[in-house]
C-alpha cells in the first residue's frame, strides 16, 4: 500500500477479499495477483558465451518442468490440490540430481510464483 510504484497501492479490508467478484471458483478478484505487480529478469547464456564474458561463478539451470491441470478446480480429481505442481518440482529435481524427499537439505534459495491465496 505504501510502495510509490505500485500499480493498485489500496488499503483494503477482509470483507474487500472475501466479497470481491467472482474471477474463476473459488477465487475472487482480491485473491488473484496482477501479473504486474512484481519483476524479475533472466538473462540465460550458453557455457560457450559464460566463458567468453569471464562469469565468475555463473548459476547452471540443471532441472526444468511443467505441468498443467485442469482450470476450473472443480473439474479436479482431487479437488483443489496442484497436484501438477507437485509432478513437475518432482521432475525438474530428478533432472538436476536432486532427492525430492531431502528437497530442503539440498536447496539454498527457491523463487515461487503464488498467483491466487488458495495455492
Amino acid at each position: 500500500m505504501l510502495n510509490p510504484k505500485a500499480q493498485s497501492p489500496m488499503k483494503i479490508s477482509l470483507d474487500d477479499v472475501l466479497y470481491s467478484r467472482i474471477i474463476c471458483h473459488p477465487f475472487k478478484m482480491l485473491d488473484c495477483c496482477l501479473y504486474s505487480e512484481a519483476s524479475a529478469a533472466l538473462i540465460l547464456a550458453s557455457e560457450e558465451k559464460v566463458r567468453e564474458l569471464k562469469i565468475e561463478k555463473p548459476i547452471w539451470i540443471t532441472g526444468v518442468a511443467a505441468a498443467n491441470t485442469d482450470c476450473f478446480i472443480g473439474n479436479r480429481e482431487d479437488m483443489g490440490r496442484l497436484y501438477s505442481n507437485i509432478f513437475a518440482a518432482k521432475a525438474a529435481y530428478k533432472m538436476a540430481g536432486l532427492d525430492y524427499n531431502k528437497i530442503k537439505e539440498q536447496i539454498d534459495l527457491a523463487e515461487l510464483h503464488d498467483a491466487f491465496s488458495g495455492q
